[in-house]
C-alpha cells in the first residue's frame, strides 16, 4: 500500500514504515506503525549480546528522532492531544475532498 508523502509527513512516518491495518467499530480502516522483527534463520544464529546491541541501537535511533521532533519533552496527555488534533484535521480535509469531488 502506498501512502502519499504529504500524509506520511503529516503523520511523522518515514517511507517503508511497516503498518498494521485494522477496522474499527465504525468500519474505518486504522493504520498503526509497527516494528519489524527479523525472524529468519540468520537472526537466530546471532548471540544474545548482538541482538541486544541491535535493539539498543534501534531504541537510540527512535529516541533521537523523538528528540529532533520535540516529542521527548511532551507528556502523554500532550501527545494524545496532538494525535487527536491531527485526526480532526485529517477528517476535515477528507470532508473537504468529498464535498469538492
Amino acid at each position: 500500500m502506498v501512502i502519499p508523502r504529504s500524509l506520511r509527513e503529516e503523520a511523522g512516518l518515514s517511507e517503508g514504515t511497516l503498518m498494521k491495518v485494522a477496522v474499527d467499530r465504525g468500519g474505518r480502516l486504522v493504520l498503526t506503525p509497527q516494528v519489524a522483527v527479523d525472524r529468519n534463520g540468520s537472526s537466530r544464529r546471532k548471540n544474545r549480546k548482538q541482538i541486544l546491541q541491535e535493539l539498543a541501537q534501534t531504541v537510540a535511533e527512535i529516541r533521537q528522532e523523538a528528540k529532533e521532533k520535540g516529542i521527548d519533552k511532551m507528556s502523554m496527555k500532550e501527545i494524545r492531544a496532538a494525535v487527536d488534533a491531527m485526526r480532526q484535521d485529517l477528517k476535515k480535509k477528507e470532508a473537504r475532498k468529498r464535498s469538492a469531488g
